[in-house]
Order: structure tokens, then C-alpha cells, then sequence
């Protein structure tokens, strides 16, 4: 398979997951989809990162120039792009999962997700001015407990 044809695969294959976070969040059945989804790019993630261990320059990681040159192939832009997908699939779970345990309406947590979805750490600072905001507005006056 070429990369350009697992990209279109790996694209197509985290939409289900985030589709159930955002119109099923509360079904059993979505953590499932989400792991499954999650833990298969997670291989196939594995398979180009094992595939080009053989190029692996560890002091790569020191220097921007390095990073890039670490980014030389299809393949590595695409082991790189499925590490974002999957990340932000999990984040996204995570802030789902979230906002239904401090009570959190859906409602508000729709944009966050598909900023997630769409620039992964936009959707976690949406997410926290969010709970931010909860947390403010549902504490008890001080002078109400007086």
C-alpha cells in the first residue's frame, strides 16, 4: 500500500470514532469504537515507526533542523500525521469523558471536541475555559451559606 493510500485510509477511519463523540456520547458502544479506532491506527502507526527505525538519528530530536530532516519521507510525514490523529482522537475521548463527570452540557463541549479534532490542543484550551466557566458559575454564593 502507498502512503498516499493509507492516509486516505486513516482519515477516513477516525471519523466514525469522532461522529460518536459528538452525536453519541453517552452510548456504551462509543469507548469501543473509539478504542478499536484508536488502537488500530495505533498499529499501523507502529508499522511505519518500526519500518524506519533504520534512519532513526536520535540527536535528531535536538534541533528543529533535525526534526525536519526526521519528516524527509512520506512515510515519516505520515507515521507523524497518524500520531496526531490518534492523540487527538484519545484527548478528545478524554474531554468527553470529562465534562460528563463534572456535569457538563453537551452542548458546550460540540465545539470543543471538533476544535480537538481539528487543531488537537484549541480543543483542550476551549475545553478548559469551558470547565473554567462551569466551575465559576456553579459555586455556591458565600453569602447564600451565611
Amino acid at each position: 500500500m502507498t502512503a498516499a493510500f493509507v492516509f486516505q485510509l486513516v482519515n477516513a477511519l477516525v471519523l466514525p470514532a469522532w461522529l460518536s463523540l459528538v452525536f453519541f456520547p453517552k452510548k456504551k458502544w462509543r469507548q469501543l469504537v473509539v478504542y478499536t479506532i484508536a488502537l488500530l491506527m495505533a498499529l499501523v502507526y507502529a508499522v511505519y515507526v518500526v519500518s524506519g527505525l533504520g534512519q532513526f538519528n536520535p540527536e535528531a530530536f535536538s534541533t528543529l533542523a533535525g526534526i525536519k530532516a526526521l519528516f524527509a519521507t512520506d512515510q515519516a510525514v505520515l507515521a507523524g500525521w497518524i500520531h496526531y490523529l490518534v492523540f487527538d482522537l484519545l484527548v478528545g475521548n478524554w474531554l468527553l469523558q470529562q465534562s460528563q463527570k463534572h456535569g457538563i452540557s453537551h452542548a458546550f463541549m460540540v465545539p470543543c471536541l471538533l476544535l480537538c479534532f481539528m487543531f488537537g490542543p484549541v480543543g483542550f484550551i476551549a475545553y478548559s475555559l469551558v470547565r473554567l466557566a462551569y466551575k465559576i458559575t456553579s459555586k455556591p454564593s458565600t453569602e447564600a451559606q451565611q
